[in-house]
């Protein structure tokens, strides 16, 4: 693969993230990290603070990782650090409610990075640019697609540390069966391995499905083996469509692409392979998702990155040394291969317009996202960030978290493929429209051709409500970033 394209200072200026304090003083260290704690060292004298203290509004996933860091962070500046953990699905009311009642309660909002536009357009979020001209954060290493997700119409307001892009993961051990390749190629002319396109991938499926009770292959399985497993839930399928779609889902004046033959046939696509998922998928998320993956019961999955350390190194997982980790399959769009992975979570730190001290915020976000500190917390087995960029390839730590260096190696593979999800604002209104409808032809209440006509009558009135002129100019900020990859 080629390198990822860099998004330090040069890369930043090309996509219209320009620095706005060219003349702020850099501040003395010869690392990101080193940068930061001299920052807030600085501003404490500086202003004069007793027993400072910075609060962390914490999606509840990294409380078990994050006071390690907190703890470092107060030791190499004496900064007192304090998470108020929240659960994932909660953290977007209370970063819009800061909007109106501006308590300043929270110095730093941790949450998925598309909860940006929403929080920028609410006036909830801080600027960090002048801070960054003298801290100078390292991006490189980060693809457009994660990396542009710290800006919104060409300011950066937050950093990120996670590659939560989706990926795609076999059964290794049924891969290498013998029995298997033999009756696979013998019915498709072709070895059972990473499937290169979605129709295959349902292929597979088709033919890996097994009832509860029946010998194959020399198994006998005593519980079904579902074919193919993914999210398809009301609040996750909008995380997974992108890969299906494989292509920008609005044109350049913001009228939706789904009431096309393109869209007609992703949405088909996404609902079809349901047929080899378990019955109750469309009720399923992570907390149900990982266990019956870890119980060997599917085949394959798509999913977050950190089902393959759960499956490795669960207790209760009887999936450990038997992944097989792929690149999200391709999609054909106008007559040729895509391949498009979405970022379909993430984690993301920003600060509160609204704190007391927002500098001294930044300083710990930049030094917690910082190459030599973020490259430990992903390596760090009690915590959910996962690789995305450069740096993490090779790193033995990392493979020893996840099991594997092949799973690495493909993951980060994938980030050159990796686009963002819908980057403006109204994003969660457009994703509800469009998970319900996914949700009806799941269920055969409609067809994909009339759930695409209500997807873009849905979406052309949020767009109008927000304010087209306004929309079109973010979404087309974004795509010129790079951050969904294709182009107008």
């Amino acid at each position: 693969m080629k390198s990822s394209v860099l998004l330090g200072s040069a890369a930043a200026l090309a996509l219209g993230f320009a620095f706005t304090a060219a003349q702020a003083q850099v501040l003395p260290g010869d690392t990101v990290a080193d940068r930061a704690v001299a920052g807030a060292k600085a501003y404490v004298e500086q202003h004069k603070l007793k027993d400072p203290k910075t609060t962390i509004l914490l999606n509840s996933l990294f409380q078990q990782a994050q006071p390690a860091y907190n703890e470092r962070w107060e030791k190499a500046t004496g900064v007192k650090v304090e998470n108020i953990p929240l659960g994932y699905t909660d953290i977007p009311a209370k970063v819009m409610a800061e909007a109106v009642a501006k308590t300043g309660v929270y110095d730093i909002f941790n949450d998925f990075p598309y909860t940006l536009p929403d929080a920028v357009g609410a006036g909830t979020l801080q600027v960090l640019d002048p801070y960054a001209a003298k801290g100078k954060p390292d991006f490189s290493g980060i693809a457009p697609g994660l990396g542009g997700q710290q800006y919104y119409n060409g300011k950066q307001y937050a950093f990120i540390l996670d590659g939560d892009h989706l990926i795609l993961v076999l059964r290794k051990d049924l891969v290498d069966n013998p029995q298997v390749q033999a009756e696979y190629r013998a019915k498709f002319n072709k070895p059972l391995a990473c499937p290169e396109t979605m129709a295959e991938g349902e292929q597979q499926a088709a033919f890996m499905q097994t009832e509860k009770g029946n010998t194959r292959w020399g198994i006998t399985f005593e519980q079904p083996l579902y074919g193919a497993m993914g999210y398809r839930s009301v609040n996750f399928s909008y995380r997974h469509f992108p890969a299906y779609l494989g292509t920008l889902p609005f044109d350049k004046d913001m009228k939706p692409q789904v009431d096309t033959p393109n869209g007609v046939r992703a949405i088909k696509q996404f609902a079809s392979i349901v047929k080899y998922m378990p019955p109750d998928i469309q009720g399923w998320g992570t907390p149900q998702i990982y266990p019956f993956w870890g119980s060997g019961q599917a085949f394959s999955a798509m999913s977050f990155p950190s089902l393959v350390g759960f499956g490795e190194k669960n207790q209760a997982s009887k999936m450990a040394g038997k992944h097989l980790s792929c690149l999200v399959p391709q999609v054909e769009v106008g007559g040729k291969l895509v391949r498009r992975i979405p970022q379909a979570a993430g984690t993301g730190y920003m600060v509160n317009k609204h704190s007391k001290h927002p500098e001294l915020a930044y300083y710990y976000i930049q030094w917690l996202t910082s190459p030599t500190v973020g490259d430990e917390a992903v390596a760090d087995q009690k915590g959910f960030w996962d690789p995305f960029r450069d740096s993490h390839r090779g790193n033995a730590k990392i493979e020893e978290k996840y099991g594997s260096k092949q799973f690495v190696d493909v993951t980060l593979d994938g980030t050159k493929d990796v686009i963002s999800l819908l980057w403006i604002q109204g994003n969660y209104e457009y994703f509800k429209i469009l998970d319900n409808n996914l949700a009806d032809v799941m269920g055969g209440n409609i067809s994909a051709e009339e759930a695409a006509k209500r997807i873009t009558k849905g979406w052309d009135g949020v767009t109008e409500d927000i304010g087209r002129a306004e929309q079109i100019k973010a979404w087309r900020s974004g795509v010129e970033g790079g951050i969904y990859i294709d182009k107008f």
